[in-house]
């Protein structure tokens, strides 16, 4: 997976509007897991606009943001208040350059999975930076629609006539992996949700009604059964 493939993917200038939805519902359960913290640093690696960051920056708080693309770290910059910017750090390159010598009290690591060269590097970071009894919050996405690969020829078609494929073949981490590779680094499961973005058709609802149907896969129980999306709640054991 090509480094510039995946930059050129998230600088298109439509790719915040385009997903709002699933950047709201994704900051939503961020922070129903995190909750209100205060001492604590966090790194957000693949950052985006910071919405699932930002709202935990505070005079006591500290936040690295990381981001391989320059249109995502202007955005999250812009948003910074004036009198927190020392208390952030923008880093607009590979999450491999997070030095191994920094360590955070919570990690993020949503959004991101899917598009990284080699994930097994990332967890290998994952495992460096997060401090003991520190809190890691990642996201999944095995099978990218509750209908499985019957709705993959759409998509893929879908994609190439309107232009937003990333040209590169998505990384798909099966959950079985996910935990194997979170217990090798010493972390507890500590929370799970399950739910599914819109179906085919439902792109042209308003962000309101998309917002809506997935709020729903996510707490009615037979519909998060059959969820696309995964996102976890990890905690590393005290030293």
């Amino acid at each position: 997976m090509s480094q510039d493939k995946v930059r050129e993917f998230f600088n298109q200038p439509g790719y915040l509007k385009n997903s709002s939805d699933r950047i709201s519902i994704r900051a939503d359960i961020v922070k129903q897991f995190l909750g209100t913290r205060a001492n604590v640093s966090i790194l957000d690696i693949g950052c985006g606009d910071g919405s699932l960051s930002l709202p935990m920056l505070s005079e006591s708080n500290s936040i690295t943001l990381v981001d391989i693309s320059e249109n995502m770290i202007e955005k999250v910059g812009q948003r910074v208040p004036a009198a927190l910017k020392s208390n952030v750090t923008l880093v607009n390159d590979s999450f491999e350059l997070v030095s191994d010598g920094d360590r955070y009290d919570i990690v993020i690591c949503v959004g991101l999975i899917a598009h990284v060269p080699d994930v097994s590097r990332l967890w290998r970071k994952i495992g460096t930076v997060l401090k003991p009894g520190g809190l890691l919050v990642v996201e999944t996405t095995p099978n990218p629609y509750p209908l499985g690969n019957l709705l993959l020829p759409y998509y893929f078609i879908r994609r190439k006539l309107t232009g937003q494929a990333p040209g590169y073949a998505k990384n798909r981490l099966k959950v079985r992996d996910l935990l194997a590779s979170a217990t090798s680094i010493g972390l507890e499961q500590k929370a799970h949700v399950r739910y599914s973005f819109p179906l085919p058709g439902m792109s042209h609802w308003t962000h309101a009604m998309k917002i809506k149907y997935t709020l729903f896969t996510l707490k009615n129980p037979l519909m998060s059964q059959i969820g696309s999306e995964h996102i976890f709640l990890f905690q590393r054991a005290s030293a």
